[in-house]
């Protein structure tokens, strides 16, 4: 979570129970993925500068292990303070065009089922507590939340500028 507002990406899973939006994506996502694989398109960047799809679906894995720790860091509420990354760091150093497309569906989709499972075994107790991660302030829940409408928000930008 980058200091950025991630109200956008709550708002796409409003009225629904977290639990449900973590495992509702997954079918969203995979279906994306497919379409992907048939065009050829993982090594495709829109514009110059831009990520290529191999390199938007290991940002969405980095994301979902950092948020997934976050969450968990505040679950069992640890008092440590947590930071902020810079996901474009992240990306220089990923090596994701020189993975093969099945491991980085693979790997996205046991890591969002592992994702659903924990926030499975969270009670409502524990989504309602609170931590800081830099200077703002996230409930379990909402880091869920964070999650699943994060990685929808990329498979929405690959669906619209790259396919």
């Amino acid at each position: 979570m980058s200091a950025i507002n991630h109200d956008n990406y709550i708002s796409i899973y409003d009225g629904i129970e977290v639990e449900d939006a973590l495992f509702n994506r997954i079918s969203d996502i995979k279906k994306t993925l497919t379409i992907v694989t048939e065009l050829d398109k993982w090594n495709y960047r829109y514009a110059d500068e831009k990520w290529t799809i191999k390199e938007v679906i290991q940002h969405c894995i980095d994301c979902e292990r950092i948020f997934s720790y976050r969450a968990q860091h505040i679950a069992r509420e640890d008092k440590q303070s947590l930071n902020f990354f810079d996901e474009n760091e992240y990306a220089k150093t990923s090596n994701a065009n020189n993975r093969k497309p099945k491991e980085l569906i693979k790997e996205w989709t046991n890591l969002m089922k592992a994702t659903y499972y924990q926030f499975l075994a969270f009670d409502d107790e524990v989504l309602n507590r609170v931590g800081n991660i830099g200077d703002k302030e996230f409930s379990v829940e909402k880091i869920g939340y964070v999650m699943a409408g994060h990685s929808i928000h990329h498979i929405n930008i690959i669906n619209q500028r790259y396919l």
